[in-house]
């Protein structure tokens, strides 16, 4: 008989040498019930791991929901009642994925995703590093989640773009998905330089099509000079200007890329355009244009 129960204990350690991710404190315990509990013992929730989380393809919001519905029950366990806004509001995000409990960093990191993920994609990239798995996999299954949904909404609005690309609905929603797209990280240069071309000539086809949005220009313009297409950024600056000649916005524009181009002489003649028209100058535009009037040593008079 006690060569039967050595066996066991023998048998029993192997198996819990496996179970205990080389925790040699954990191992130990869990050996001594074993051996002090033989057969009852392997019964005791403590002899076994916490289960392994796995997305079985279901949908991020289920997902979601029975994990927060986890978190829930182990919260009420605690007696630990986190609220949501008050969490996100008074601590910062990153400050709670690395001092907080494990269990308020896995509640903080789930009102991350049930907000608009793509937002917090910086904190959620760095939760993929945090120390406690859980957390972790609720950020690595946030960063799949975004990427299938940009990759699926860019496959179906190229092709609807060259499809109908005088659709405004159509072209205004594939330029914020790709806009979306190349901020979310998952691009290496030489694609997010290909995605940015494309952005452009998305924005290029919104104006032709007729649109009033300013920022479409603006955009626009801002990634031409990114590329360092500069011919076409001033084409669409000086577009800009002419369809909106009662705006700051166009000026100041042109002078920025003026002054990333280094044209002094054509940054003077936007001040003195703007200087000349009837626009109603901002605090923000009054101190531009008084700034660079000092600096042509000009007189600032109006």
């Amino acid at each position: 008989m006690i060569y039967i129960y050595l066996l066991y204990v023998v048998i029993s350690a192997i198996i819990l040498a496996f179970i205990s991710n080389k925790n040699m404190k954990e191992w130990l315990f869990k050996t001594v019930v074993i051996i002090f509990l033989p057969i009852i013992g392997w019964l005791l929730p403590i002899i076994w791991p916490k289960k392994v989380i796995r997305n079985k393809g279901e949908s991020l919001e289920d997902y979601l929901k029975q994990q927060n519905e986890d978190i829930a029950i182990e919260l009420m366990a605690t007696k630990e009642i986190i609220e949501r806004e008050k969490e996100l509001d008074i601590i910062p995000i990153e400050e709670a994925l690395v001092v907080s409990e494990y269990t308020t960093r896995r509640k903080v990191m789930l009102d991350v995703l049930k907000k608009d993920a793509i937002q917090y994609m910086d904190v959620i990239k760095m939760a993929i590093l945090n120390d406690d798995t859980e957390t972790s996999h609720f950020a690595v299954t946030a960063v799949l989640e975004v990427k299938r949904k940009l990759t699926l909404a860019l496959q179906t609005f190229s092709v609807e773009f060259e499809k109908k690309p005088n659709d405004t609905y159509i072209a205004s929603s594939y330029a914020q998905v790709l806009k979306e797209y190349m901020k979310s990280g998952f691009l290496d240069q030489q694609t997010l330089k290909k995605y940015k071309y494309t952005y452009i000539q998305v924005l290029g086809q919104l104006i032709d099509n007729g649109s009033r949005d300013t920022s479409i220009f603006e955009e626009k313009m801002k990634v031409e000079i990114e590329l360092q297409e500069f011919t076409v950024a001033e084409k669409t600056g000086l577009m800009y200007l002419e369809e909106f000649p009662n705006l700051e916005n166009p000026y100041i524009c042109l002078l920025n890329y003026y002054f990333t181009t280094k044209s002094k002489k054509k940054m003077q003649l936007v001040i003195d355009e703007l200087m000349n028209s009837s626009v109603q100058f901002s605090n923000r535009a009054l101190t531009i244009v008084r700034y660079w009037r000092e600096e042509n040593n000009y007189v600032y008079e109006r």
